[in-house]
């Protein structure tokens, strides 16, 4: 556990006055009352909500979990348990080893998905846009922010599972340019992190097998 996160979690405690923790030998959990004001395109919404953030003592080389118990109905992307989807493995991967640091995944993640909870509930449309449900949302990621196609996807996978990543190779997208200087800052973190690698090999999994009631649950209230 780094010196930055403990300091992470203190300064989001210290401004978030009715959240509590519980800290045990691998973990942060982080709950109670999340108090927000937030904005997007000039429009600013305030609030609060029930929440709970899990987050391991080796972050960033874990993604956190985070639950929300009060939503919207009908809103997806929220299990029965309340853990929410917030992205796919691969963006949260991809954003930790280029952020790694506990503020700016809260900031990315957890308070856009906030943002949205309230917009949904006032418009019952998504602020942001949003992906397909389901395998078909996960596989989306792939094939429109990544531009691949499933070949090339399941070789991304395979190049994965196996550790066969080799940066002078060319790439796996047909761009002509070199593994190292395309696609390889999506794969080798992913490769190197034993915790990425498994969280990522069952998303690919789900996708494969077109798995979508794992990834997938219409709130029910």
């Amino acid at each position: 556990m780094s010196y930055e996160l403990r300091y992470e979690v203190s300064k989001l405690l210290d401004s978030q006055p009715r959240l509590k923790i519980d800290e045990n030998k691998a973990e942060y959990i982080i709950q109670g009352v999340y108090i927000y004001t937030l904005g997007f395109n000039d429009c600013i919404l305030q609030g609060e909500r029930n929440i709970k953030l899990i987050v391991q003592k080796d972050f960033p080389n874990s993604i956190p979990e985070f639950y929300v118990f009060d939503y919207p109905e009908h809103i997806e992307h929220v299990y029965k348990n309340g853990n929410v989807c917030l992205a796919t493995i691969g963006e949260m991967i991809y954003f930790l080893n280029e952020n790694p640091s506990l503020t700016a995944f809260v900031d990315k993640f957890v308070n856009a998905f906030i943002y949205t909870l309230d917009w949904f509930k006032k418009y019952k449309v998504y602020p942001f846009g949003d992906r397909k449900h389901g395998y078909k949302g996960l596989f989306d990621y792939y094939l429109n922010d990544l531009k691949l196609t499933k070949e090339q996807y399941t070789k991304m996978i395979f190049m994965i599972y196996e550790n066969k990543y080799r940066g002078h190779l060319p790439c796996i997208c047909s761009s002509g340019k070199k593994l190292r200087d395309c696609h390889g800052k999506y794969i080798l973190p992913i490769i190197k992190n034993a915790s990425y690698k498994r969280a990522f090999l069952n998303e690919a999994s789900m996708i494969l097998t077109e798995d979508g009631k794992n990834v997938r649950r219409k709130s029910s209230k």
